[in-house]
């Protein structure tokens, strides 16, 4: 077996002049794939390192510059993404389990895939090696890999926010928190999938919440209602009190479950 650690630098969307809109199908279009491949016993095999030549976000977003030192003009003499996920596929060979610090990776690859329509790559082996260095020490707040490289004591030779860096500072920590135990290795693509299905049901009740008053608990009729992804909120004024009332609902996720949260609050209708 193969453990394939990436990691992946994004472009997204930034407003450069007048008219110009976000791709909603796309949030961020993957600009380079870094990768270690570590056989059955965590021993580095071989390396991958791809600047991909983006197709909708063309122009560096200026945060992305910042962070990350690759250019306009660096992309654009990059690999098309179909082309470079072919590539990654065959490098990676058969039977591996892909490995990142944390899901924001694996998210936007398999995002990627499916606005460019590729079903080469397989979520069905993952592993998450933030998830176990935070279970080993207890800890509740994700940490960025930056901290645990330090906290670990790995030498930082090259810089972070490299997508190869990030992936050799990542299969690093692997190698040295990883104890082969079962249920670590996940079906991520199955759950995600059922994760969806649960938020997407949720979405449809969630404008059902009562709208009352925090005072006198009566309900009000909603005269204003937003929705923005998981968070829907409610407006209106309750006559008995004489003031404006809010309710803010959330699709949260708590003991493995997904389920509405919701607080009515007294507002200054500035806020």
């Amino acid at each position: 077996m193969n453990y394939i650690v990436f990691d992946l630098e994004f472009n997204m969307f930034f407003k450069f002049k007048e008219g110009d809109s976000a791709n909603k199908e796309l949030k961020s279009e993957i600009i380079q794939i870094g990768a270690v491949k570590l056989n059955d016993r965590l021993e580095t095999v071989s390396t991958f390192n791809m600047m991909i030549k983006p197709e909708v976000y063309r122009r560096i977003n200026p945060y992305v510059k910042k962070k990350t030192n690759i250019t306009s003009v660096k992309i654009a003499q990059g690999t098309p993404f179909r082309e470079g996920i072919e590539h990654f596929r065959s490098w990676a060979a058969e039977d591996w389990v892909l490995c990142s610090w944390g899901q924001d990776d694996i998210l936007g690859l398999r995002e990627n895939c499916r606005y460019f329509g590729i079903n080469s790559l397989t979520f069905d082996q993952f592993i998450d090696v933030q998830r176990i260095y935070m279970r080993q020490r207890n800890l509740t707040n994700q940490p960025s890999l930056e901290n645990s490289v330090e906290e670990l004591e790995i030498q930082a030779l090259t810089p972070f926010h490299d997508a190869l860096s990030d992936a050799v500072y990542t299969a690093e920590i692997f190698g040295k928190i990883y104890d082969f135990s079962d249920g670590t290795i996940v079906n991520w693509g199955k759950t995600q999938e059922e994760d969806e299905q649960e938020i997407a049901a949720l979405k449809q009740v969630i404008a059902e919440t009562v709208l009352r008053c925090p005072d006198c608990d009566q309900i009000i009729p909603k005269k204003k209602e937003i929705k923005k992804g998981k968070k829907y909120f409610a407006f209106g004024d309750c006559p008995k009190c004489k003031h404006p009332v809010r309710i803010a609902s959330k699709i949260v996720r708590k003991n493995g479950e997904y389920k509405i949260e919701s607080k009515n609050v007294v507002y200054q209708p500035q806020e």
